[in-house]
């Protein structure tokens, strides 16, 4: 992305009458903010934590004979651990001395370009945890549609799971072949269009064409993963929300039932009352009646339009005079009051449209690094960084400063969890 310079900063300065500059950027960050740091997990080195899990009770039973009869060997509970290592993202910022200087008091900006810059890129650290929650901890954050004709630019994204959505205006991305194992090349977005209902693009700034060019199929990821599959990025719902036994999850083979999470595959049906009550169920026959009360329904907002047409057919309009629209009428419910068995539902843009994640948002954790999210500085304590021009070695009137955040998420149980996937879009979403 090019650096805030002072032109394109022009419409803070003196002529500027808004006091409030309205956001054209959404800023979500539903699920991230819901997880706090609970304490629950050890350092035990620079780069990794242990999180210590109970997978079992004392459990052996056995008949005897009290009349001189021989005792069993006894059991014991038992204890397993995650191993959770912090990842780091940044935030890059660059501005010219320009944009910087015309914002200092007494000059002829009402809000520095710079300061607002710097503002805004704390909040986008939020905003992206956010959405790298939704995702599989591999850095992937979209999928080219099959309809895509190579080389074309906008380059159309598959409507689900996120569609556009997880993509900004300005990021410089990595387009790969879906297996990780072929870059196609880097870009920059320029703009996206993420309206549900409308064919989701980004438009870039140039089609990467490396290794036979962008493909239908292919994925958009997060730039500087590393190609293979196997570079780990900030772990998400698909990762602890997953029925697969196969793999590992923290360091703990899946081939242990108690790291596999609880699910139903709805098959593209729409979502039913049956079908979130066995979700539901799954939990309780697992660990008990008592394992429920804490967990939330994480959804995006069609699938709550889903929800909610469920209820239209039950509806009913009640007259105090008998004439219909006494008190007025509103064909669709307040889904800021729509609850599951009681259970509240949390309709979060970012999330993937075709699923219901049953969570209990107190078995997430947080693991990071010393302070956690911190501007990157030299050991002179420097956060701003001069550039240099690289054929004259002289100092250009640009500078960079960089938001660190070090972060990596887990679950200590995962089967408090349970989903209810694939399911089927309502019509026009």
């Amino acid at each position: 992305m090019p650096p805030l310079t002072a032109q394109s900063a022009i419409q803070l300065q003196l002529e500027d009458v808004n006091e409030v500059i309205p956001f054209l950027v959404e800023i979500t960050n539903k699920l991230d903010s819901r997880i706090k740091d609970n304490g629950r997990s050890t350092q035990v080195s620079l780069k990794s934590f242990r999180v210590r899990i109970q997978t079992a009770d004392v459990g052996d039973v056995a008949k005897f004979q009290p009349d001189g009869g021989t005792m069993p060997l006894g059991g014991s509970s038992e204890w397993d651990q995650f191993l959770v290592t912090p990842i780091a993202f940044v935030v890059p910022i660059q501005y010219t001395r320009l944009a910087d200087e015309v914002g200092e008091p007494k000059t002829v900006s009402t809000t520095n370009p710079v300061s607002k810059t710097i503002a805004d890129a704390v909040r986008v650290v939020q905003v992206r945890r956010d959405m790298f929650l939704q995702t599989n901890g591999d850095g992937k954050i979209a999928t080219i549609d099959p309809t895509y004709v190579a080389g074309n630019n906008p380059i159309i994204l598959a409507s689900s799971p996120w569609g556009a959505r997880l993509c900004r205006r300005g990021q410089q991305v990595q387009v790969m072949k879906s297996d990780f194992t072929v870059v196609r090349g880097t870009c920059t977005i320029q703009d996206k269009v993420s309206t549900v209902g409308l064919t989701q693009t980004i438009r870039v700034d140039q089609v990467p064409n490396q290794n036979g060019g962008a493909q239908p199929g292919d994925i958009i990821v997060v730039n500087g993963i590393a190609p293979g599959g196997a570079d780990p990025f900030v772990n998400g719902i698909p990762v602890f929300h997953n029925t697969n036994p196969n793999g590992n999850l923290l360091g703990v083979s899946r081939q242990n039932n108690y790291v596999v999470a609880n699910g139903v595959n709805a098959n593209n049906a729409q979502v039913t009352l049956p079908l979130l009550r066995l979700a539901m169920n799954q939990v309780e026959v697992e660990l008990g009646e008592d394992a429920l009360g804490t967990q939330i329904y994480h959804t995006h907002p069609s699938q709550l339009a889903a929800y909610e047409e469920l209820g239209f057919k039950l509806e009913t309009v009640f007259s105090e005079s008998g004439k219909f629209n006494d008190k007025g009428f509103d064909g669709l419910f307040n889904k800021k009051k729509l609850t599951i068995d009681g259970y509240e539902i949390v309709s979060n843009l970012h999330a993937d449209n075709t699923r219901w994640d049953f969570t209990n948002v107190k078995s997430w954790g947080k693991v990071r690094w010393g302070g956690g999210t911190r501007w990157f500085k030299n050991r002179a304590g420097t956060t701003v960084f001069q550039q240099y021009d690289f054929t004259t070695g002289t100092i250009k009137a640009i500078e960079n400063s960089y938001l660190v955040d070090y972060i990596q998420y887990y679950v200590d149980n995962p089967k408090l969890l349970s989903s209810l996937t694939s399911c089927r879009l309502p019509a026009l979403n």
